[in-house]
């Protein structure tokens, strides 16, 4: 847990939301998130993490509520095999979510209000840096906003304004 990023005033305050994937079977574990990024979610964003992971359950599935802040500037892409990458950055207090182009239209239809209202731009496609693109959307948080895209039984991915 990061306590000097926890009291940063100008880092984004997030809970992020993804399926809880893990399956245990007496001594045996499988991830399967874990198999689909090549690293463990919660590695990734530790240095970001300003609370405990908690678990809750959405539609049916059980997700995992990773509590972040993100500081101006910086950000995280985990790329995903076959698919590009999922990531976001704080670009000056605005919250930018980074899809692969496959992804496009979910996160539009979330954002549908915030694009027409202009607390949203985008969609913008960009460079990831390994040779393949992926797309932003920009999105100004307010107190109490969350956005998800819904994934059945597995739950949802998303990102809610955190206190």
């Amino acid at each position: 847990m990061n306590r000097a990023l926890a009291n940063d005033p100008t880092a984004l305050r997030v809970n992020l939301t993804v399926p809880t994937t893990a399956v245990r079977l007496g001594p045996f574990a499988f991830d399967g998130l874990k198999a689909l990024l090549g690293v463990d979610l919660a590695d990734v964003l530790a240095p970001m993490m300003v609370g405990a992971k908690t678990q809750r359950p959405v539609l049916g599935g059980v997700v995992d509520v990773y509590p972040i802040a993100i500081p101006d500037g910086e950000g995280i892409t985990v790329p995903v095999k076959l698919l590009g990458g999922f990531g976001f950055y704080n670009l000056r207090g605005v919250l930018v979510l980074v899809v692969p182009p496959a992804a496009v239209d979910l996160v539009r239809q979330q954002l549908l209000v915030e694009l027409a209202t202009g607390e949203a731009a985008g969609p913008r496609t960009n460079d990831n840096g390994q040779g393949g693109t992926v797309t932003e959307f920009a999105l100004r948080l307010r107190p109490g906003m969350r956005k998800a895209i819904p994934l059945g039984t597995w739950g949802e991915i998303g990102v809610e304004a955190a206190a």
